[in-house]
């Protein structure tokens, strides 16, 4: 649950917040990072729960975050989804 996590608390959670929750899953986000992915939660629906989040949005966090902070996100995410 801790991707998701992470995912939700960009909802709900201040920016320190979120990225105290992201450090403590071992992913280091910034305030501009953060604030840039909060549209993408935004667009979240329940069914990802299921089918896991869509390729664009992932690819659309990849270009925020940047291929080595997403592929640690991406690890906790498979996790989940195994």
């Amino acid at each position: 649950m801790r991707a998701i996590e992470i995912w939700e608390s960009l909802l709900s959670k201040s920016d320190k917040e979120v990225i105290k929750i992201a450090r403590s899953y071992g992913v280091e986000l910034t305030i501009e990072e953060v604030r840039r992915l909060r549209p993408l939660a935004e667009r979240a629906n329940i069914t990802w729960l299921v089918t896991g989040i869509p390729k664009n949005v992932l690819k659309e966090a990849e270009k925020i975050l940047g291929p080595k902070k997403f592929k640690q996100y991406k690890k906790i995410l498979d996790g989940y989804y195994q």
